[in-house]
């Protein structure tokens, strides 16, 4: 009888956990700061920034690996990967730590136009992979908006 108690009451946490009554809400996007060059070169360079989220939510998380591409004025900046384990408090903030290899030729472009404004339009895309107590999902990365760079 209590092996079969057990998968139950799994699948109750997994029904409460991912299905509606908005139990569990998407982190906010807050900005991006501390954009850094770690090396410049003529074909490619590395780059980093973080992107500040907040957790609205009353319980803290687990971000176990986030892949994104990011945008400056609708042009492909680069792609990132992260695949270290970040605990995130509740209601609280947290930064996404993103380094990056830019293509020379991507950020040219880029480059004249943050000359010229001093805000941009950041669009980021991806995935993450974000849970609680060994249960994880994928949820989607989503902005665009306008961020000041200087």
């Amino acid at each position: 009888m209590l092996f079969l108690l057990r998968p139950s009451a799994m699948l109750l946490s997994l029904f409460l956990w991912f299905f509606p009554g908005q139990l569990f809400k998407d982190p906010e996007f807050v900005e991006a700061r501390a954009f850094r060059i770690h090396s410049l070169g003529m074909r490619t360079s590395l780059v980093s920034f973080d992107l500040v989220y907040v957790n609205p939510n009353n319980f803290g998380l687990q971000l176990k690996k986030a892949e994104m591409d990011v945008f400056v004025e609708d042009r492909l900046l680069g792609h990132s990967l992260i695949d270290t384990l970040i605990r995130i408090a509740a209601r609280d903030t947290f930064s996404l730590p993103v380094k990056m290899d830019v293509e020379m030729k991507n950020l040219f472009p880029n480059a004249l136009v943050m000359l010229t404004k001093s805000e941009v339009e950041l669009t980021v895309t991806g995935k993450a992979r974000v849970g609680k107590g060994g249960f994880y999902l994928t949820v989607p990365i989503n902005y665009k908006g306008k961020q000041s760079w200087r």
